[in-house]
């Protein structure tokens, strides 16, 4: 299964959240074997025509992982009553991708609406072009005991005054595969992931963790994080904000 993201998602968009609206509907496409300056160029026609001053988009390219080299389209925020209006270009709009942008794609273009998680995210509004996006797949039934951890990270990164900074959105009409997407904002480049760039303690977190919850949470933490999530993969992205809507 082609795992992707979003990221879908920057603070570009973070900011502009407002009441019920934390959805982002995500397509991600990838050029065919040498037609990405094409596909580009198409794209910036359609992007000038469509999503100029409304129905905004953000794109970012995938830079790393299986799917190098695809490009992450994202509208939103939205919320599921917007699902419900029609846009009054909406053909002219379906035509112009048909003609001019589908043919230079290669099949299996993949689309998915995922929700923003307020309280399992922090710092999320912090600058960045780069990130490091985390999809785990978790066992069915088992999403709560997952995001209970995720919040246990937002909580501990408040009081560690954590310089890090990630959203995370949760897959939405997931069946039985829930899955969760972390972004961590890499705000002063990929430099971040050096060992050491902030210099902290090589234990804090887990340090900070037990005291607030207990050995035996930890240990219980760190199995379910392997035992119950069926695939966990990672890969870079960067902002194109030449090919994103001003």
């Amino acid at each position: 299964m082609r795992k992707f993201f979003l990221m879908l998602f920057s603070a570009a968009t973070v900011t502009v959240f407002g009441q019920g609206n934390t959805l982002y509907h995500v397509n991600e496409v990838k050029p065919k074997a040498g037609m990405k300056s094409a596909f580009e160029a198409s794209w910036k026609l359609h992007l000038d025509k469509f999503h100029k001053t409304t129905d905004k988009r953000n794109v970012y390219e995938v830079t790393s992982g299986a799917n190098n080299g695809s490009y992450v389209i994202v509208e939103g925020p939205f919320a599921y009553a917007d699902m419900d209006k029609e846009k009054p270009n909406a053909k002219e709009h379906g035509l112009d991708l048909e003609k001019n942008f589908t043919p230079k794609l290669e099949p299996g273009s993949s689309n998915a609406i995922y929700r923003w998680a307020d309280t399992l995210s922090y710092h999320g509004d912090a600058k960045a072009d780069k990130f490091l996006l985390t999809v785990t797949v978790v066992k069915d039934g088992k999403l709560g005991e997952v995001l209970t951890e995720f919040r246990r990270n937002v909580l501990l990164s408040e009081k560690l005054n954590s310089p890090f900074s990630y959203n995370v959105l949760i897959k939405q009409q997931a069946g039985s595969s829930p899955t969760i997407v972390s972004i961590r904002n890499l705000k002063n480049g990929f430099k971040e992931l050096e060992a050491n760039y902030f210099q902290l303690p090589p234990t804090g977190f887990m340090d900070a963790y037990v005291k607030d919850y207990g050995q035996e949470a930890w240990d219980k933490r760190l199995k379910l994080l392997v035992d119950d999530v069926v695939n966990r993969e990672q890969h870079f992205e960067k902002l194109r904000s030449d090919l994103s809507s001003k």
